[in-house]
């Protein structure tokens, strides 16, 4: 392990003092305290040295959605949903977390289980020991004992909090011992004192299946919980969580009579008269489905109105769109063999929800009655 310097000494021994609640001494970092004695008649004083070594205390990592807001997700029911967790560390020294998820369903039954993106992660995290004024981008630390190019687990390209800030690594200058460097991408925005965490940040995602909505419920939620433990002691750790909510697809048939409103229930219609029937799903905001198919049948005593399929990637209710047409396959509706469709925008058999609104497709077709 490094030996630190004579004149680092009252910069490091604060660390362990700061008035700061977001103060560390680093893991991995020697102090090193040297007296004197000196006497009359001595030529050179005598010294003696004793060295403390700074150890790893585990703490538990903090997790949240971005910008500090609890995850949340809306899906279709039996539709996989995800949430993303950004994960901060506040150890004073790299450590690895293990992480598993579970969940509690309210209005739903039957979900999948829920499964991290990773099994485990680790975090790296450092001190600075030199205090840094706003606007600076290198940053001065402990060294950590070996020149691997790595900084207590912080390398170029890594996602750190420095003061309660997002930033990234640029550099890393690697002593085994002495001081390191860090160099920002960015300015700091505001003073880092000696002792303020530099701390690395990931993103971990957890994803589970919806399963159905309990009637007569029509929409439902997973509370969905991640917990991430230290390796180094089991017995620190958090959990933190989210929601996935499930909601319901929406599938209405209307037809309309030679050109009239669409409706559920119609009365009274003749031989000639021509039948629109119309065909909409709805997808609820935030959710999205694929490998979605239409099928329909050409009624008893009606007879298909060639080439009259057509389909709206945006429901029959917003104008950016015009319905399309379809055609036929071997002289009937797309539908009678099963027809993908689509929202604006999307692959066929894919239905987005918009970000904020409901999203419809819709697909009519003609007959005439006999």
């Amino acid at each position: 392990m490094k030996r630190i310097q004579q004149s680092m000494l009252p910069l490091l021994a604060s660390l362990f003092v700061a008035t700061s609640a977001h103060a560390v001494a680093p893991a991995n970092s020697t102090i090193t305290n040297t007296a004197s004695l000196t006497y009359t008649g001595l030529a050179t004083p005598i010294s003696s040295s004793v060295d403390v070594t700074v150890t790893l205390v585990p703490t538990a990592p903090n997790a949240t959605g971005t910008g500090g807001v609890a995850p949340t997700a809306t899906v279709a029911e039996n539709q996989p949903g995800t949430l993303t967790f950004v994960v901060t560390a506040t150890a004073n020294g790299p450590d690895t977390y293990n992480l598993g998820a579970n969940s509690t369903p309210t209005n739903v039954t039957g979900s999948g289980a829920p499964t991290t993106s990773v099994p485990s992660l680790t975090l790296g995290a450092t001190a600075v020991l030199t205090a840094a004024p706003a606007g600076a981008t290198a940053i001065t630390v402990p060294a950590d004992g070996a020149a691997d190019g790595s900084v207590n687990g912080l390398i170029a390209g890594d996602t750190v909090v420095i003061g309660g800030t997002v930033y990234t690594i640029a550099s890393v200058v690697d002593n085994a011992a002495g001081t390191s460097t860090i160099t920002l991408t960015t300015p700091l925005a505001a003073p880092a004192p000696q002792g303020t965490l530099i701390a690395e940040q990931k993103t971990v995602t957890v994803t589970q299946t919806a399963g159905l909505i309990t009637a007569p419920a029509i929409t439902g939620n997973e509370t969905v919980a991640l917990t991430a433990t230290s390796a180094t002691n089991p017995a620190v750790g958090s959990t933190s969580t989210g929601t996935i909510n499930v909601v319901k697809v929406g599938f209405t048939k209307s037809v309309s009579v030679n050109g009239g409103a669409f409706q559920t229930v119609v009365q009274n219609v003749k031989s000639g008269d021509v039948l629109t029937y119309r065909l909409l799903v709805s997808v609820p905001a935030g959710s999205t489905i694929s490998g979605v198919t239409l099928s329909d049948t050409v009624p008893a005593f009606t007879t298909y109105v060639a080439a009259s399929t057509t389909m709206d990637v945006d429901g029959p209710n917003v104008a950016i769109n015009l319905p399309a047409a379809q055609a036929d396959v071997a002289g009937v509706s797309p539908l009678a063999a099963g027809m993908a469709v689509n929202s604006a925008g999307q692959a066929a058999g894919t239905v987005a929800g918009g970000a904020a609104t409901v999203t419809e497709v819709s697909v009519d077709f003609q007959v005439t009655v006999q």
